[in-house]
């Protein structure tokens, strides 16, 4: 191979890197807790060793800690060096921050206010003499995570030798706190992988001298490489040498082979009776399969591209050569070219392929090609599996089905499909038209068409001369409900505790001042004031606030099935659509409200804060903080994080496409309020009263069983940890409020029952109690077409 076969290049943001992240914050957790609260198993463990080491001799340890000493000292200065002679400098800007970070991190975990029953500190850094201490291990944690991606071999091995050396010198010559090198570790090791996350890994990627010189290798001569870039979202690098004969050649690296092994795991999970065969065991495999499934096509008369050459690079990469077709693909033909014979032409292919029981499982119109002969080929055989069943043949058509309706719409796509297919074939493929089960890239394409996939199947049953067939259930769960279960599950957990207690909720009960259940109802009906008097006051014109008001309760009862903050909006929209305002000024009102809301919110925040400093109703929870230098190093942690978090392309065009137009937005929509004195005052009179109300509310709760609750701090809990738990992805906020708010108000000094029991009389009242009225208000106002 010649010596340019190989490039250094730095891939951003590797999501596969969750594994180790996962991997080294469990090994953290389990230190923190065998540090702060398994006190009598770091005791037994510290009198085995030292009952251990009684009996060897002093002599060896000093020989081994002298040993384990100068292999440290060595590896520390010889890493860099070697680096640096390599040529590999980024890499040391990568280790000495990973190591200066997991310094300031594991400094700040021991500093946290956790003792032990007897007294001693949670996690002990102190030095002994010549001997490095759980500060090093944790910067060389550190330096094994961030270097581990591009560490092969020896210098592998000297790494994870290196901190095993430490972990080792620090149990032999403090054998009184062994465990805190767990704590190190892990620390270290999570510190390391993020920075590995943000500044990204350093990658050794094949060149197209050493594509060339691989495929010479298979006598293939290529006399020309031109890079083609990813050539789709499975993120495939796929490249294009030329010879006499046009080549197309895909090569698979370790990293796209294990994006589509976790792909292909996650579909299998989620997913049920799609046929998704197991991952492949290697890149070669992979390409291996590839290659045998084509050429069984080709066979079988099918146009695929010939495959020409099978290779592997000397770092394990595989490459498939194929010939290199001279056509488009439909997805870039114009839409009067794709003609019902074109279609014809490649439902013809696929039933070929399916004959041959082959199932493609990427079948969308990008890999479906047109030459100038108006003959159809299917490329990118990179899933297809060979002597499958009916379900993934189906599969195949449901998502060329869909893909074509996108191009085309319902009619044209399914007329050659039914004369292709026939009855039975096409009503199994619509049955499984089911959005999760089809490629992102035709679920993008179908959401650009007005009533998405609706008109394709009503198109389709009325083609095949039957009733709308019931879509298969294919999907086990939505990433939502996944989302959810994870949410009430730390509900659950957090809330558990407080069913201990349910003697001295029940008491606290029988002895609270119902007198207060009058004033949490009123400020409870405040904040839906405050929600019509905000939409009123940002939308042009004159809006009933009485109207706006009961929008604003039909809303309680909607939001109980849709997801957070989805029905507020909706509803606001609809609402000003049916009294005449075009849809953009709807959504311009909408948006001046939510937007002024967060300024409002905001500036109570900032107000509540300072008021309740001057007071000093939080001065006994201030004290409980960690030291400012403890706070600053994680201020200074995580102002580090969203630092390298913007060195990522990706959260970059987020910002960009994202987040900065929904500012701009927002601000635009501002301008004619603020421009009208009356609007103006309605508008912040309304954004002020509604998160006020709430904030009230939970204090009214609280005075029905303890008069001695803060007004300031609770206020202060509801737009902090209020606001907070109502982002929760269950309707509502389920179970987030409820553990957030009781665990909030027990911080501030409130008795645990007795905090339980005044957040669910203020849930009651704020979110149980509207649903009834609510729904009545959404029937009414639905039925006089307001709604």
């Amino acid at each position: 191979m010649p010596e340019d076969s190989y490039r250094a290049v730095t891939r951003r943001a590797w999501w596969q890197e969750t594994g180790a992240l996962v991997t080294f914050a469990v090994i953290a957790g389990v230190g923190l807790l065998l540090a702060s609260v398994a006190r009598r198993t770091t005791q037994a463990f510290d009198e085995d060793l030292r009952a251990l080491l009684d009996g060897v001799p002093h002599t060896v340890i000093e020989i081994a800690l002298l040993s384990l000493q100068t292999a440290f000292l060595v590896g520390l200065v010889a890493t860099p060096v070697a680096l640096l002679v390599l040529r590999r400098p980024g890499l040391v800007v990568r280790g000495a921050v990973a190591a200066v970070a997991a310094n300031a991190a594991f400094l700040g975990v021991s500093r946290l206010d956790f003792e032990h029953a007897d007294g001693s500190s949670l996690a002990p850094v102190a030095t002994v003499s010549h001997v490095p201490s759980s500060l090093l291990i944790a910067s060389v944690a550190a330096l094994t995570a961030t270097l581990r991606p591009v560490a092969r071999g020896a210098w592998q091995r000297i790494l994870w030798s290196a901190l095993v050396a430490l972990a080792l010198l620090r149990t032999l010559s403090a054998p009184d706190a062994p465990l805190d090198v767990v704590l190190a570790i892990g620390v270290g090791g999570l510190v390391g992988t993020l920075v590995l996350l943000a500044m990204g890994r350093s990658v050794r990627e094949l060149t197209p001298s050493g594509l060339a010189a691989a495929l010479a290798a298979v006598d293939l001569p290529v006399t020309d490489v031109e890079p083609l870039g990813h050539d789709d979202e499975w993120g495939v690098p796929v490249r294009s040498a030329r010879t006499g004969h046009g080549i197309l050649v895909r090569v698979v690296d370790d990293r796209a082979w294990r994006t589509d092994t976790l792909d292909r795991a996650f579909r299998r999970i989620r997913l049920r009776d799609t046929g998704d065969e197991t991952a492949h065991a290697s890149p070669s495999r992979a390409v291996s399969a590839e290659a045998m499934v084509a050429m069984l096509a080709a066979d079988r008369g099918v146009h695929v591209p010939a495959v020409l050459a099978v290779a592997t690079a000397p770092l394990g990469e595989a490459i498939l050569a194929v010939e290199r077709l001279d056509a488009t693909p439909l997805d870039e033909v114009p839409a009067d070219a794709l003609t019902h014979d074109v279609l014809a032409s490649a439902w013809h292919e696929v039933r070929r392929l399916h004959e041959v029981r082959i199932a493609h499982r990427d079948l969308t119109v990008r890999h479906l090609v047109l030459d100038g002969d108006g003959q159809v080929w299917i490329t990118n055989l990179t899933r297809g599996e060979a002597g499958v069943a009916d379900a993934p043949l189906a599969g195949d058509d449901a998502e060329l089905l869909a893909s074509t309706y996108a191009l085309v719409g319902a009619e044209r796509a399914v007329a050659p499909a039914l004369e292709v297919l026939g009855t039975d074939r096409l009503v199994a493929a619509v049955e499984r038209i089911v959005p999760a089960a089809l490629t992102p890239r035709t679920r993008a394409a179908v959401k650009k068409v007005p009533d998405a996939l609706a008109p394709l199947v009503a198109e389709a049953a009325r083609a095949a001369g039957v009733e709308v067939p019931t879509p298969v259930a294919v999907e086990r769960f939505k990433p939502r409900t996944l989302v959810m279960a994870l949410a009430l599950a730390v509900a659950i957990y957090v809330l558990a505790p407080q069913l201990a207690n349910v003697s001295t909720m029940v008491s606290s009960v029988q002895d609270a001042d119902w007198t207060w259940i009058g004033p949490l109802l009123l400020a409870s009906a405040a904040t839906y004031v405050g929600a019509a008097l905000g939409l009123a006051g940002g939308t042009p014109g004159r809006v009933p606030v009485g109207e706006a008001a009961a929008v604003a309760l039909a809303g309680s009862f909607v939001a109980t099935f849709s997801p957070p903050g989805v029905s507020t909006v909706a509803l606001n929209v609809r609402f000003l659509q049916k009294r005449g305002y075009p849809t953009p000024v709807a959504v311009s009102a909408s948006a001046a409200k939510e937007a002024a809301v967060g300024i409002a919110h905001i500036a109570l925040l900032v107000v509540f804060a300072f008021w309740a400093g001057s007071t000093g109703v939080l001065a006994d929870e201030l004290d409980k903080l960690p030291p400012a230098h403890v706070l600053i190093l994680i201020g200074v942690g995580v102002l580090a994080l969203a630092g390298g978090a913007f060195t990522i392309p990706k959260i970059r065009e987020l910002l960009r496409k994202t987040v900065v137009p929904a500012v701009r937005e927002a601000a635009e929509a501002m301008r004619p309020v603020v421009s009208s004195p009356a609007k103006l005052a309605e508008l912040l009179g309304g954004v002020v009263l509604l998160p006020l109300g709430y904030g009230v509310a939970l204090w009214f709760a609280l005075q029905a069983f303890d008069h001695s609750a803060s007004f300031v701090a609770t206020v202060l809990v509801s737009l902090t940890a209020g606001a907070v738990a109502n982002a929760a992805p269950t309707p509502g906020g389920i179970g987030a409020v409820e553990a957030v708010l009781t665990a909030a108000l027990t911080a501030i000094g409130i008795p645990s029952a007795t905090a339980f029991a005044a957040v669910l009389l203020y849930r009651l009242a704020t979110f149980w109690v509207p649903i009834l009225p609510g729904f009545v208000a959404f029937r009414t106002l639905t039925a006089k077409d307001v709604l």
